[in-house]
């Protein structure tokens, strides 16, 4: 079993040591959308609707008007949505039976670039060992590589996420499994080997120091939580919400809780 790493969202699939249709991909965002993600479950909603533009989550709220718009555009929350990309505030909120539209920056197009895999987990540190534990169980049961796919910040590489792919590696290696890790993977080992504070390697990231510039560096302490929420995020078995109505799309990614 190879354990390979996509260092952001910008990747030629050519370049992976891994064929994502046959990987099992962790997504990862943890400043903020994967963080977001586990806190919207973490409070109630039951359902994510994944929009990869803009005028696609306009028009996927006109399609459910009921769902929660949230997201971001430079940090802040766009005209018309009704929620940011905040975690902490969602984790404040009493969201249960609820369904939401996410679009961001840099974490919605990850997802999108990880639609050829077979299963698509969202990864934060707030959920980082349930998800773990469900990653590595469905990579051994149906014989699959793993990858864990940065989402970065527009294109490049994002040292937050990188570390908790790394975290993600040193999860690994403690298990008694004969894996096979690549040169991206062994790179991102070293970040955690030499940065021992999870809290510490966020707050000093680009994206903690551009999340503090637009008054949201509150949510950074929230996003270093590690293990803060038992639960698991997967994209739906057929990864798609039908007929919406837009043109020129069939489907969309859904997430929804994951359970063994």
């Amino acid at each position: 079993m190879i354990i390979d790493v996509a260092l952001s969202n910008n990747f030629d699939p050519e370049s992976l040591k891994v064929d994502i249709e046959n990987s099992v991909c962790a997504v990862i965002d943890v400043i903020r959308a994967t963080s977001t993600i586990v806190a919207l479950f973490g409070s109630g909603v039951k359902s994510i609707i994944v929009a990869g533009t803009l005028d696609e989550a306009y028009s996927l709220k006109k399609a459910f008007p009921d769902r929660l718009l949230c997201g971001e555009k430079g940090g802040l929350k766009p005209d018309g949505f009704d929620h940011g990309n905040s975690p902490l505030e969602f984790s404040t909120l009493e969201l249960s039976g609820r369904q939401a539209i996410l679009k961001t920056t840099n974490g919605t197009e990850a997802f999108m670039k990880a639609t050829g895999s077979p299963a698509v987990f969202s990864l934060a540190a707030l959920n980082f060992r349930n998800t773990m534990d469900d990653v590595l169980d469905n990579a051994l049961k149906n014989k699959r590589d793993i990858l864990f796919l940065c989402s970065g910040e527009m294109g490049k590489i994002a040292y937050d996420d990188a570390y908790i792919a790394g975290l993600a590696v040193k999860y690994l290696l403690s298990k008694p499994h004969d894996f096979i890790y690549s040169d991206s993977a062994k790179l991102v080992l070293s970040a955690v080997i030499g940065d021992r504070s999870l809290t510490d390697a966020l707050s000093k990231s680009t994206r903690a120091q551009s999340l503090r510039g637009v008054g949201l560096g509150d949510d950074i302490a929230f996003c270093s939580r590690l293990n803060g929420y038992n639960l698991t995020i997967r994209a739906g078995a057929t990864g798609a919400v039908k007929n919406t109505g837009i043109a020129g799309k069939e489907s969309f990614i859904e997430l929804a809780l994951y359970k063994r």
